[in-house]
């Protein structure tokens, strides 16, 4: 007998791999911000660890544990596994003058839309 296979739990789209617009300065920087992200959340995250009177912890673990949890992060960017740099890039890419994504957007170059769910409201 055999099994159906399973859909995979999450599907991402294409991130933006194909647009010339995106530079590989900045498709770096937007990496980098998703490893910033991700290492500061790893080690908050080891921070609500309650650390035994067995666990053999000292400074050198410490400084073992922020670089792996640094490699964690960096890898993790690079395969963009997380997704954070592919919206950090479609959101740089919707800001630009001339956006393929947003053809709503209002004539006033300074205005970016969010998204937000009061948006097209007016405050009056």
């Amino acid at each position: 007998m055999k099994l159906p296979q399973a859909a995979p739990m999450i599907q991402r789209p294409q991130q933006n791999s194909d647009d010339p617009r995106i530079t590989p300065e900045m498709r770096k920087a937007a990496e980098g911000l998703e490893a910033i992200f991700t290492s500061e959340m790893v080690k908050a995250m080891r921070g609500t660890v309650q650390k035994s009177e067995f666990s053999l912890h000292n400074s050198a673990s410490d400084v073992y544990e922020g670089m792996l949890d640094q490699e964690y992060a960096e890898v993790s960017a690079r395969q963009n596994a997380i997704g954070l740099s592919g919206q950090i890039l479609d959101y740089w890419l919707r800001s630009m003058p001339d956006p393929k994504y947003n053809q709503k957007r209002s004539s006033d170059a300074g205005s970016v839309r969010t998204g937000g769910t009061h948006e097209d409201q007016s405050s009056e």
